[in-house]
């Protein structure tokens, strides 16, 4: 028996698949099935958990040889030592094109197409403007514009409830939506005229509709995804969403709305033309779409897997690990994903029309965005992906 089969062997006595206590219990079943019409003592506890042993490993050898098997195969490798082989353990240059804009402890981070990076300030969040010539940017009782180097343009106090998840407007950059607290609220471009334009808001980040119409989507706390025009406060649409919603994004002229078990687009009068539900014993964590392409994160008993759905075609999966992966962000051009993987601490760059093995990974990341401040360091957030002005 070589080294390799020795590690398999030992890592497939010690772990823990997925679901393990349930299947456990489905293969007692069967195996009392099989066995009670010869069968006159109960068999021992031992026994049993032998059984079921025996039954698991069977169905995971079935599994691992199979063409089906390739997630399991990555499951097994991935208990020994979770992240991508070969992972660049620091972040020198960006796939494909434009800048980064990043969330950490110690605040927004701009990440250049060469791998620079420049800390924007002690902001707690930020978002880009549509062209990335700026980044919106929050803390709990403030509201600034800044430049892509830290200069801030205009800065805007909010002595109430807490703001954040502040989104622009684009294509022209006019207007920007923020929650502060349960209200949401926009302002001008330049930063004057804030005005109040909704109560009861839930805290999902408020989506722009492209247009010169400004027109706004939020989700109420009554279960419901509104879009109202920011200029005159006219109601475009109101839907019922019959559950939470996780985010919202405009994508071809409909509004595409997340929910833990499904996602739907919307069109203009708010009626859902598209329904894709999660496949069964999984939650979606994340969606984002890009032109007819949405990526979308599903979660099932300890892994993550990462999706590509397209309308009237089968789902592909492009990657799958333990753990959870953060909201995926499309590059501007459309050719890259980067799925955030905390769990292994990496950036996981991906090229879902290059088929299959075509990924990059980085990791080291809670470090490099946390430089000198390793007690306070946590996993970055990836906040945008825009093209560089």
């Amino acid at each position: 028996m070589t080294d390799r089969e020795r590690l398999l062997r030992d890592a497939l006595r010690e772990a823990r698949a997925p679901d393990e206590g349930a299947a456990e219990d489905r293969a007692w079943r069967v195996v009392t099935v099989a066995t009670a019409t010869g069968a006159r003592a109960p068999m021992r506890r031992h026994h049993r958990r032998r059984a079921a042993q025996i039954a698991l490993a069977l169905a995971l050898v079935a599994l691992i040889v199979s063409p089906a098997g390739a997630s399991v195969r990555h499951w097994v490798a991935d208990r020994i030592e979770p992240g991508a082989p070969h992972a660049k353990p620091v972040l020198s240059s960006l796939p494909g094109d434009g800048s980064l804009l990043v969330d950490s402890a110690q605040g927004p981070w701009v990440v250049r197409p060469d791998g620079s990076k420049r800390l924007l300030g002690d902001w707690a969040e930020a978002s880009w403007s549509p062209h990335g010539l700026f980044a919106v940017v929050t803390k709990p009782h403030e509201l600034a514009a800044v430049e892509p180097d830290g200069t801030v343009r205009w800065a805007l106090a909010r002595p109430g409830m807490a703001v954040g998840k502040a989104r622009w407007n684009g294509p022209d950059g006019y207007r920007i939506a923020y929650l502060e607290g349960s209200r949401l609220r926009v302002v001008d471009g330049d930063g004057t005229g804030d005005r109040l334009l909704a109560r009861h808001v839930d805290r999902v980040a408020p989506a722009w509709k492209p247009g010169p119409a400004h027109v706004v989507a939020y989700a109420t706390f009554g279960r419901e995804v509104v879009a109202v025009s920011a200029d005159s406060g006219r109601e475009v649409f109101r839907s019922a969403t019959r559950g939470g919603v996780l985010s919202l994004q405009w994508t071809q002229g409909h509004l595409l709305v997340t929910r833990t078990d499904r996602l739907q687009l919307l069109d203009r009068s708010g009626r859902a033309t598209w329904t894709w539900m999660a496949p069964p014993g999984t939650t979606v964590g994340s969606a984002t779409a890009r032109g007819g392409r949405v990526a979308v994160v599903l979660n099932e008993a300890g892994t993550s897997r990462l999706d590509l759905v397209v309308r009237g075609h089968k789902p592909r999966v492009l990657f799958a690990g333990p753990g959870s992966l953060g909201p995926a962000r499309w590059s501007p051009d459309g050719r890259w994903l980067l799925a955030p993987w905390p769990r292994a601490d990496q950036w996981l760059f991906l090229q879902p029309g290059a088929g299959v093995g075509k990924l990059h990974a980085v990791a080291n990341l809670a470090a490099q965005f946390s430089p000198g401040d390793t007690k306070h360091a946590r996993f970055p957030a990836v906040a945008g992906w825009s093209r560089s002005p």
